[in-house]
């Protein structure tokens, strides 16, 4: 792994702002958020609120080590610095779950890593572009879903958890479409993406479960579980448009 020289960090004036951003927003504290409220003996979804925190503490596990090892393999200076940056919001998002988890229904659910598990090899298997295309995928998906959390768990510690932890993954989302933005224009990028850019899109949108996902959200909202797939696949798109990165027609990208 050979180090950088200072002058390839801002070599690209829209990458070295965009870490620059992850850089220096505002922290928070899992503790200030969760503090005594999730106590509450009224509030009526307590088992499913901690089925949900006990699977982001693994799903942002998994993130953080997609994030440290995207950042070891990458010989691009911004990206390899923005994602240092993102391995230790990971590691604050995953002990934030856990301590609401373990707060309002004891540790962790033990099934819930047989959930995250295929994520995780899945994300190691790949070669660093790939890795880092569906690394993507997963946190704009994830983002997504934040939004539905925070409208279910509105009133609870969770649901503002999520907004917290939401901002940070807007942070990482742009880390990634901006170096796949940059990586597959340029002459090495472009052949291996032609290649295998749809492969790889493919097999990180399909690994996400994104019907079990929606019919979850379905029942905890009461809305049409196929309208909310829907809605996922359009932000996703719009995303991909936004920043330049193309993916040949077929899949989900039709």
């Amino acid at each position: 792994m050979a180090l950088h020289r200072a002058d390839e960090l801002d070599s690209d004036a829209v990458a070295y702002r965009i870490f620059g951003a992850t850089r220096d927003k505002k922290g928070w504290r899992a503790t200030d958020i969760i503090g005594d409220a999730m106590r509450r003996k009224d509030w009526d979804r307590t088992e499913s609120a901690w089925r949900v925190a006990s699977r982001g503490y693994y799903a942002e596990q998994a993130g953080l080590v997609a994030a440290a090892t995207l950042a070891t393999h990458t010989e691009d200076a911004p990206l390899r610095f923005s994602l240092a940056l993102a391995t230790a919001d990971e590691a604050r998002h995953a002990d934030a779950f856990y301590q609401y988890a373990k707060a309002i229904g004891g540790e962790p659910e033990p099934d819930a890593p047989e959930t995250v598990e295929p994520l995780n090899e899945m994300l190691v298997s790949l070669p660093h572009m790939g890795r880092a295309l569906v690394h993507t995928i997963l946190e704009g998906l994830a983002a997504d879903e934040f939004i539905l959390f925070q409208e279910i768990f509105a009133g609870d510690p969770l649901g503002r958890l999520y907004e917290a932890v939401r901002g940070d993954e807007i942070h990482h989302i742009a880390i990634g479409l901006n170096y796949l933005g940059r990586v597959s224009k340029t002459r090495e990028g472009a052949e291996l993406w032609r290649e295998h850019g749809r492969e790889w899109h493919d097999l990180g949108f399909n690994i996400t479960s994104l019907d079990s996902i929606s019919a979850k959200c379905g029942a905890l909202t009461g809305r049409d579980p196929k309208r909310i797939k829907a809605w996922f696949v359009r932000r996703h798109r719009a995303r991909l448009r936004a920043a330049g990165v193309e993916i040949t027609r077929g899949g989900e990208q039709k």
